[in-house]
């Protein structure tokens, strides 16, 4: 809950052309966008008029006040008008961030007053920070008119699982924590080669328990477990977390069991940032110019592409050899690639041959909804172990098969998307399986 307010200005109070205790030194937008507004305001005598049509953003800045390392502020404030508004915060924080914390997400406003509410978390001791309202794509004839600001100091940022952080309904794959600031952890499972680009942690497996977090001022290792403080955002189509404080490291050595997909599977938003496996996978695309040293390979289910932004695979795979590879199923350039994080994440199978009479087996129809009959094809006769799971990672049915035909009742299964994995003493093999009402 809220505390100990710090800062209010309902903009009533104007010395010269701007409003009392704002225009900090690290505003950019020029004074002459900023206007004293006496009609249609949120409380008071006056609000202010900010003006900037551009697609960049323009800060405009409270004068220096106290903040605090790892404490979280509340700004509160209300807008109306044409335009985007968010909140920042510049407290001198080291690292490469240049000082500032990550922006809160952008709030369109509209010609009705709206009140917006976010948190930023200070990082640094400091008596020299400067709360910011950043605007951006402002339109006449009101631009973006705000009133009535607040700043307090908050309590401590809700404890989430990443679970929590990436479970969306939402079609875009947007959080439903976008914008907010959380204290979270995980394992982390990779990192990414550049300086100061970040790491992955992950919190349990199989879908939605894996994340991407951008930190330019922490390098964990692979197996630390680590907790911290962060803003929950959207970049290009990845959920990410940013504006990293109050890191932890809480242990060292622990390893997260991959999660095996199918390959035609690795393009679905729960996988996002969590570490997978694809086995008895052939290479179908080799590396070339065109792909830039990615390749494609294929479990029977469909391409995926194994990426190099961690890892490059050496030596070149080979059109037509198996693999089985661990990797982080990343999303980037516009499509989702898993990264292996090492050499020994690209490993050739041994199980080409079983790969082959497996690839006999066929599983129909698909879709289905009463019945599901499973041809064992050459790996007839043989026991093959059977397991059915949904996107959560939770087993629904399981059991074993020998015959050359075989049915699964699925009419107790809810519609959606499951995984069929049979295995045997030498191989295994996944089949995504859709269930339909």
């Amino acid at each position: 809950m809220a505390s100990a307010q710090i800062f209010q200005s309902g903009f009533e109070d104007w010395s010269g052309p701007t409003p009392d205790g704002w225009m900090g030194s690290k505003s950019s937008i020029d004074a002459s966008a900023v206007a004293q507004v006496s009609t249609n305001v949120h409380g008071g005598t006056y609000a202010v008029s900010l003006t900037n049509a551009t697609s960049s953003h323009k800060r405009f800045t409270t004068q220096p006040m106290t903040v605090v390392d790892g404490q979280s502020y509340e700004v509160s404030f209300w807008v109306r008008g044409a335009g985007e508004i968010r909140v920042g915060l510049y407290d001198g924080r080291p690292g490469g961030s240049s000082g500032y914390a990550t922006y809160s997400a952008y709030t369109t406003a509209t010609s009705d007053w709206v009140q917006v509410t976010q948190t930023v978390v200070a990082g640094n001791d400091t008596t020299d920070a400067e709360f910011i309202l950043s605007v951006r794509n402002t339109a006449a004839p009101d631009n973006l008119v705000v009133d009535d600001v607040t700043i307090s100091e908050a309590g401590a940022p809700d404890q989430v699982s990443i679970y929590a952080i990436q479970y969306t309904t939402d079609g875009s794959g947007n959080s439903p924590l976008a914008g907010q600031t959380v204290s979270t952890g995980g394992i982390v499972t990779g990192d990414l080669p550049d300086t100061g680009d970040g790491y992955f942690i992950q919190s349990g497996t199989g879908p939605w328990t894996g994340i991407y977090v951008y930190d330019s001022d922490h390098a964990p290792a692979i197996g630390d477990s680590v907790t911290f403080t962060a803003a929950v955002s959207e970049y290009f189509g990845i959920t990410e977390l940013s504006g990293v404080s109050n890191f932890t490291v809480v242990s060292s050595g622990n390893t997260v069991t991959p999660f095996d997909v199918a390959t035609g599977d690795v393009s679905l938003e729960p996988l996002e940032s969590v570490l997978v496996r694809v086995v008895n996978a052939a290479c179908t695309v080799v590396p070339s110019g065109a792909t830039f040293g990615k390749y494609n390979v294929d479990d029977g289910t469909g391409e995926c592409v194994i990426g190099k932004a961690i890892y490059t695979t050496t030596p070149d795979p080979q059109l037509g050899q198996v693999f089985n590879i661990t990797g982080i199923n990343f999303y980037d350039f516009g499509e989702y690639n898993i990264q292996p994080r090492m050499a020994s994440d690209v490993e050739t199978s041994t199980a080409v041959a079983e790969a082959g009479k497996l690839a006999t087996v066929a599983v129909g129809p698909n879709p289905a909804n009463e019945l599901l009959t499973i041809q064992l094809g050459d790996v007839a006769g043989q026991p093959v172990n059977f397991q059915i799971t949904d996107l959560q990672g939770r087993t629904v049915l399981n059991g074993q098969m020998a015959a050359a035909t075989n049915r699964i009742d699925v009419t107790s299964m809810p519609a959606g998307l499951y995984h069929l994995t049979l295995r045997t003493p030498e191989g295994t093999k996944t089949f995504a399986v859709q269930v339909v009402r």
